[in-house]
């Protein structure tokens, strides 16, 4: 089966899908013949180390008809993502030729970010987006709950395969005599509505007291968005947390990533809406027990496997569980264990054989 991957992918190393497309497509590859064009001209080597990648830079006219045989009449066109004005050529090519293409969401379709930028994404999906959504073979969300948040309005047909990670060798090793200071981790972007720090900071200031006679502290880290982190660090210390929640300078990667994971407790993320994070992926690998909200789309998972707490996402929830947290402390070795369970269910390979099959199988009843 010969699959195009069409995406519109900047550099940006803490987004989700610098990571995930390139694991994604190379997953894929071992089931079926893929090409992957990403519609920029950045190259990274991350990218170029699949030997799948192509730019602009390989065909600039973004239009199908251009790329080699037989990837310029696919028996699927896969597109990454729904909101990018620079897919329409493309998918024009597509709706010509009668090819069938499957759309990955991640998270855009959900009701709470219909409502970011809406008369942005009216007018958008008034001119194209819906027409774009709706004549899909299929949409393809993340998980059960980002399709729950979408609904059947945009397209009945639709499947789940879920984000995947590597297996990691190394893992959290938890001592018997733990460290007196409990250490949470957040890592990501600081955008500060979307991944709810702001709410992050009010359940911290909730419940400052009990954090405190824990020894419990959060790190953020993460590349700066629109003065955020300023914004942050203000706010922190008009809350009087400041020995609580520390907003890093510096954002991580690669193997001081790695060790900060390691070295931490908890990791945490209470957004208001994702797809399927990457970061709690992450982090569940590496046997972090891990605290989210609902908004992540993985609190349901992270309860059946009590791999960490889910609350609501709000700041009464977010200050419960960690209150929860603080109480279940010494629950945190076995958490660990089921945390890196979780994970394996994302193994790259088996979503790889499991997507293949899946599109097979549409295809034989197009």
């Amino acid at each position: 089966m010969n699959i195009v991957y069409c995406s519109c992918v900047n550099t940006n190393k803490d987004a989700g899908l610098y990571w995930s497309i390139p694991n994604q497509v190379k997953a894929q590859s071992k089931y079926d013949n893929v090409f992957w064009y990403n519609l920029r001209t950045e190259e990274t080597p991350e990218w170029n180390a699949t030997n799948l990648y192509h730019s602009l830079l390989d065909y600039p006219s973004g239009r199908l008809h251009a790329l080699p045989k037989p990837f310029n009449s696919p028996d699927l066109v896969i597109f990454e993502t729904v909101y990018v004005f620079a897919f329409n050529k493309f998918v024009y090519d597509v709706w010509k030729k009668g090819i069938p293409y499957i759309i990955v969401p991640r998270g855009s379709l959900t009701a709470p970010a219909q409502k970011m930028k809406p008369l942005k994404k009216w007018i958008g999906n008034l001119i194209f987006f819906r027409r774009f959504v709706q004549k899909a073979l299929v949409i393809q969300y993340l998980t059960e709950n980002e399709y729950k948040e979408s609904g059947d309005i945009w397209n009945k047909n639709h499947l789940i395969i879920s984000n995947g990670i590597a297996v990691k060798e190394n893992v959290k090793v938890w001592g018997k005599n733990e460290q007196v200071v409990l250490k949470g981790v957040f890592i990501g972007r600081i955008s500060i509505y979307h991944k709810g720090l702001d709410l992050l900071i009010e359940a911290c200031m909730k419940i400052q007291t009990k954090l405190r006679e824990h020894s419990c502290v959060i790190h953020v880290y993460g590349p700066d968005r629109e003065n955020a982190k300023r914004v942050l660090r203000q706010k922190i210390t008009d809350s009087n947390i400041n020995d609580i929640l520390f907003i890093e300078e510096v954002p991580i990667f690669g193997q001081e990533k790695e060790h900060v994971l390691l070295s931490s407790d908890f990791f945490v993320l209470t957004s208001r809406l994702e797809g399927h994070p990457m970061g709690v992926i992450e982090a569940l690998s590496y046997g972090l027990p891990c605290l989210v909200t609902k908004g992540t789309n993985m609190a349901s998972e992270i309860k059946e496997y009590e791999a960490g707490w889910s609350s609501e996402t709000s700041i009464e929830g977010i200050a419960a569980a960690l209150e929860k947290m603080l109480f279940e402390r010494n629950s945190f070795p076995s958490k660990s264990e089921q945390a890196v369970k979780l994970a394996k269910q994302y193994n790259w390979d088996l979503l790889g054989e499991f997507a293949s099959n899946k599109y097979k199988e549409l295809l034989s009843r197009w």
